[in-house]
Parts: structure tokens; sequence; C-alpha cells
């Protein structure tokens, strides 16, 4: 019997990272579309999120920071492109970045800017492990 090369996390915390996938995912699919993050969220639910759900080996993803995550990228887009602009490189404006990087940098600008409860060393960790997904 061969073992997995690493351990798994904790449920909880895979629950939290399927969540993380799902809403990336969900706001591009908005900016592709141009449709709101929550006309897109009970569509892919139904449709993708089972595929999120067994990659991350959980039952459920964690629905309560979806919802936060998917709603809080597109209410506050604005001010969260602000935050992402000022920290690039000189001479590279938001527009230069694809639709996939600006989502996953909503998503990780928003956790380390309005949710202080978690750790900023593991959202930069999540993040990092999910710009390979």
């Amino acid at each position: 019997m061969t073992r997995d090369p690493q351990p798994l996390k904790p449920v909880p915390v895979r629950r939290r990272s399927a969540a993380r996938l799902a809403a990336i995912q969900v706001c591009y699919q908005a900016l592709m579309s141009g449709k709101s993050a929550a006309s897109i969220a009970s569509e892919f639910l139904q449709h993708y999120a089972p595929d999120v759900i067994k990659s991350f080996r959980v039952k459920d993803l964690d629905q309560q920071h979806f919802a936060a995550l998917y709603a809080g990228m597109e209410t506050d887009a604005n001010s969260l492109d602000m935050t992402i602009t000022d920290c690039l490189a000189s001479g590279w404006t938001l527009d230069r970045l694809t639709l996939v990087e600006r989502s996953l940098l909503r998503a990780g600008t928003l956790e380390l800017c309005q949710m202080p409860q978690l750790p900023a060393r593991a959202v930069v960790s999540e993040y990092d492990g999910l710009c390979d997904a």
C-alpha cells in the first residue's frame, strides 16, 4: 500500500481551501460573463462544486467562507483592486493581469484586509498553493 507523499491537512482547513478555490472560480466566471457573482454561485455549487469537493477530499466546502469571499470580492472590487494596484511592480497595471490572477489576488487581499481572525501566514500559504490549482 502506498502512502500520500504529504499528509492531509485537517478537514476544516481543507473545507476552507475548497471554498477559496470555488470563490476564485465564481469571481472569474463573473468577470468573464459580466454576470453577478451571486447569480453564478448557485449554478456553480450545483454543477462544479462536487469536483472541487472531491479534489479536496471533503464532504462539503465551507459555505460561510465561500459566500463571504465571493460576495466581498464583488462588493469591494474597487477597493481591492486599488490595494492590489498599489502593490504591483512599477509600470504594471491591473489590466496587465489575467482575470484568473485578478480573481486570486482579490480573494487573498480580501482575506488579508478584512478577515483578521485568519493568520496572514496561513492565508498567503493557501493562495500560494492555489496558484498551482
